[in-house]
């Protein structure tokens, strides 16, 4: 999957997640999913608050979910793309960037309810991945734990 698809699939993606888990940061998504990916390094490292982040300037540091989840759902998407690379390595990079978004229940249509899944060992992999990352990035425990549990959902799952 090239960059840019990639890119555009975390934030749709993050969005989503976003829009559930901490919808009052909904109205700003935008400008802080665009400093993120700016400059994602400052965010792993902590170092940004809202004024810091948006250029406000007003001395107050809030800390949005946005970015951090901009994190875990990027390092989903690539262990998804990773899998399914796996599953399909002779096929062209649009297939497989098609592959990864039917694996969100999202993009699934009805007529598409046959095509690959993800096994509950590779759903597992996801939650642990999403979960870590969170802790990680400072997240609680429990906070971490609806975030895993919020990715694992918008996942497809398939037989055992």
């Amino acid at each position: 999957m090239n960059d840019s698809v990639q890119k555009q699939l975390v934030v749709e993606l993050g969005r989503d997640l976003v829009s559930k888990i901490a919808p009052q940061e909904m109205p700003l998504f935008q400008a802080n999913s665009e400093a993120y990916f700016k400059d994602s390094q400052k965010v792993l490292r902590g170092q940004k608050g809202k004024d810091e982040m948006l250029g406000f300037g007003t001395g107050e540091v809030v800390t949005f979910l946005t970015p951090i989840v901009l994190v875990v759902m990027t390092e989903v998407v690539g262990f998804v793309t990773e899998e399914v690379k796996k599953s399909i390595k002779a096929e062209s990079s649009n297939l497989i960037s098609e592959a990864v978004k039917k694996m969100f229940k999202k993009f699934r249509t009805e007529e598409e309810k046959t095509l690959p899944s993800l096994t509950s060992e590779q759903l597992e992999q996801v939650r642990k991945l999403a979960f870590d990352r969170a802790r990680q990035l400072k997240f609680s425990e429990a906070q971490a734990r609806s975030m895993a549990d919020s990715v694992m959902g918008s996942l497809v799952i398939g037989p055992g």
